[in-house]
């Protein structure tokens, strides 16, 4: 299921763009670093040589004089990672305390007077040193060329660049965190209108529009236009269907009538036998119509429903079935709240109570009770203190033509005809045992605010 999520989908993509475009800038941030750091320490260094430059001489003997070293503590300590020398070829070299008793081999190439160098050089306790070196010329009697460098350690240079880059992960990770929950947000606000298109459908569904009525963006609208067509040519098909069944049962009436007629004429001509044939054939056919005909309606009902009164439509059937001979003898019990009202059409909602309180009190003995309550759905409970049905039997009620007592009346297709009412509006028929001894319906259907 995680795995068809759009939504999953969309986030995963854009956490994974984001890992790899920080990736990559984390990657260029260290480049970049590496070469200002380099450049800062190469000016620095060629800063010392022009100091060392301006304070070396030469004595009358020849030999080097440096007249003030540079004040750089690092040159000062053994080892320290800050380097200088000078030498000349005629002349014993000069160099910092910090290379205590190793030289640095200058690589022999011609230069220029005044001209920079950079070198990658080896260094004390095995260290690599960046160099800078200038040749000079000091005018003496023998105008004595002067070699000039100044070094660094290159680790210094990759220990800043480490420190550099673990403060930058920090916030690239912060950054991610930021990026992160911007892109869900951005996932979220974007299926907002497949979550609005859902809602509609599920509306067209619950039968409260018969069309999608919403504004969506432009990339959602064609869905949006090839629905509302579907539901229009649907709606179309289904009225279609009712004519042409209203026709058919029109067309079957008078040839019923015929069969009727029929058989009364033989039954008085003394061939009973066949004119109960012939009277059974007419009632099976007619009530087939009939059933056709309720599913017809109901099928085309369902998918336009309206908010209905559950009291009020109980009330109605009570006080009609209350003038019948099964009703007039019965004491009615009505405990449903005047508020509670169901997605189902009024004339749906009369025929599913109907047929099952025209059910109980076929059965009952004196008391039909008929209670409601609410909550996510309404449920409406029927009972009747008649003889009741087996609990083996109880899980076959409600199925097409099923009469558990042959010898009475029906057809079989009411408690059938009342599950498929309730069906159409995701409601659903569940039989009991009733604590008044009888049968007890209990009707479940999608209540409404």
């Amino acid at each position: 299921m995680i795995a068809n999520s759009l939504r999953v989908r969309l986030t995963i993509l854009g956490l994974f763009s984001i890992v790899v475009i920080l990736a990559i800038a984390a990657f260029g941030l260290s480049l970049l670093f590496e070469r200002h750091v380099t450049r800062r320490v190469t000016a620095e260094l060629d800063a010392y040589v022009r100091q060392l430059a301006a304070d070396v001489s030469i004595s009358s003997d020849g030999s080097l004089v440096l007249t003030q070293e540079p004040t750089d503590p690092r040159f000062a300590q053994p080892y320290g990672g800050i380097y200088w020398q000078i030498e000349s070829e005629a002349s014993k070299p000069l160099r910092s305390r910090s290379l205590w008793d190793f030289l640095i081999d200058l690589p022999r190439d011609e230069l220029q007077p005044g001209a920079l160098h950079q070198h990658l050089l080896n260094g004390p306790s095995g260290s690599t040193l960046i160099v800078s070196e200038r040749s000079i010329s000091v005018v003496s009697p023998r105008n004595t060329p002067i070699r000039i460098a100044a070094g660094v350690d290159a680790r210094e240079i990759t220990r800043a660049v480490h420190a550099f880059m673990g403060d930058a992960t920090i916030a690239l990770l912060g950054l991610a965190g930021v990026l992160g929950a911007v892109s869900w947000l951005q996932v979220a606000i974007g299926l907002r209108p497949l979550a609005a298109l859902r809602s509609a459908v599920a509306s067209v569904r619950a039968g409260t529009c018969r069309q999608l009525d919403l504004a969506s963006p432009s990339e959602i609208m064609p869905l949006v236009n090839e629905v509302n067509s579907l539901l229009t040519d649907r709606a179309a098909a289904i009225e279609t269907a009712q004519k042409r069944a209203a026709d058919l049962a029109h067309g079957l009436k008078t040839p019923l009538t015929v069969l009727a007629t029929d058989a009364e004429r033989l039954r008085a001509k003394g061939e009973t036998e066949i004119a109960d044939e012939l009277e059974d054939l007419a009632a099976d056919m007619s009530r087939h119509i009939q059933y056709e005909l309720s599913r017809a309606r109901i099928g085309a009902s369902a998918s336009t429903g309206n908010r209905s009164v559950v009291r009020a439509a109980v009330e109605r059937l009570v006080r009609t079935l209350g003038r019948t001979p099964n009703g007039m003898r019965l004491a009615w019990q009505v405990d449903v709240p005047e508020a509670l009202t169901v997605f189902v059409r009024d004339d749906d909602l009369l025929e599913l109570l109907g047929t099952i309180l025209e059910n109980a009190a076929k059965w009952a003995k004196a008391t039909v009770k008929i209670s409601a309550s609410s909550g996510t759905v309404a449920t409406v409970m029927i009972e009747d203190d008649g003889q009741g049905v087996p609990e083996a039997e109880l899980s076959s009620l409600g199925g097409r033509g099923v009469r558990l007592d042959e010898t009475s009346e029906g057809s079989g297709l009411g408690l059938s005809i009342a599950g498929e009412i309730a069906q159409k509006y995701t409601g659903k028929l569940q039989f009991q045992r009733s604590p008044l001894g009888g049968l007890k319906v209990v009707i479940t259907l999608p209540a409404s605010p």
